[in-house]
């Protein structure tokens, strides 16, 4: 399974932190991983792509490296047109600038390496069968988009430079937020889940789709047990501060018009799908709010069941059950 960044998602007020940390960590902070061995391997790439003088060393680098080529570019590694696009990219005096950038931002990676460490002995604790995909990091000249598979991860630096960075991804600002250093590992951790998040494939409701994101956000959660939750859903802290404040109103809204067991993609997607607001509820109701609300229906469940593990939750595909299992009603008290 191959799952790119922009297909799924991708600073916290000490009020809401408290909040929701306190019902969502409890399983992740007893978690002793300290005898769990794992192999993070990270391969650069973009230092050896950068250096190549002419497009006879492209052509060998690109025969070199196909998978990665086929997997990142999605096209052959002899493609007579990648070939020109790349040796237009290594030698463009802007996109040079950028490349040095993203060297001084990134440095030699150890603290990245350590990231993904941390969160891999976490899901190895949890699935002892995990297999620690590689990691490739990369420089794409913001072409390409981060990809993530079972048993593979690339990573366009330049991409998450973050708001100083000479030039940004081509998204709307605020989706802009997301493509950011520590938003890195975060948003590796929950494209992974989804290789443990079972679903009921007959379900097509909205609250399917909003209890899978809730499992995410709640794997991802677990495994990273001490990262702000506005790195996790992706979210301004005052967008998280309004949204939990707001939840009554946000929740009442879905009742009121009928929406957890609306099958309409068109319908869903105001709420699950990249917006700046969900109009249909208020000028500051974040977009993907769908998304949020179902991680505070997933929270609130294993509040209300707490001997149920992560592998258990993420096992099971109803979402109807774990829904009325929550008791969730808009609820901020946890």
């Amino acid at each position: 399974m191959k799952y790119r960044i922009l297909g799924f998602f991708c600073f916290i007020s000490s009020c809401f932190y408290a909040c929701q940390n306190s019902e969502s960590t409890t399983e992740a902070s007893d978690v002793d991983v300290s005898k769990v061995t794992v192999n993070v391997s990270i391969e650069r790439l973009e230092e050896p792509l950068m250096q190549l003088k002419n497009k006879e060393e492209i052509k060998s680098f690109l025969e070199k490296h196909r998978t990665f080529v086929e997997t990142f570019y999605q096209t052959p590694a002899n493609d007579p047109g990648l070939v020109d696009r790349l040796d237009l990219l290594i030698h463009h005096p802007a996109i040079h600038e950028l490349y040095e950038q993203t060297q001084q931002k990134f440095g030699n990676l150890d603290d990245l390496k350590k990231e993904f460490e941390a969160a891999f002995k976490h899901i190895k604790y949890h699935y002892p069968d995990f297999k620690e995909p590689k990691i490739i990091t990369t420089f794409a000249g913001l072409d390409n988009e981060l990809v993530v598979s079972d048993s593979l991860i690339i990573i366009p630096l330049e991409s998450f430079i973050g708001p100083k960075a000479k030039y940004r991804p081509q998204h709307p600002n605020y989706m802009l937020k997301r493509y950011d250093k520590p938003y890195i590992v975060p948003t590796v951790v929950t494209l992974l889940s989804r290789k443990y998040n079972k679903i009921d494939i007959n379900d097509r409701t909205l609250l399917a789709d909003l209890i899978f994101y809730g499992k995410s956000f709640e794997f991802t959660r677990a495994v990273i047990p001490n990262v702000a939750d506005s790195l996790l859903v992706a979210y301004a802290d005052s967008n998280l501060v309004k949204s939990w404040h707001n939840q009554g109103q946000i929740w009442a809204h879905f009742i009121d018009n009928k929406l957890l067991y609306e099958t309409n993609d068109r319908i869903k997607d105001k709420y699950i799908g990249e917006r700046p607001y969900v109009t249909e509820i208020g000028s500051d109701c974040p977009g993907r709010i769908g998304q949020w609300l179902g991680w505070r229906i997933v929270s609130r469940y294993r509040t209300e069941n707490p001997k149920i593990t992560l592998v258990e939750l993420m096992q099971n595909a109803n979402a109807r059950e774990i829904f009325e299992q929550s008791k969730y009603k808009g609820q901020t008290e946890d």
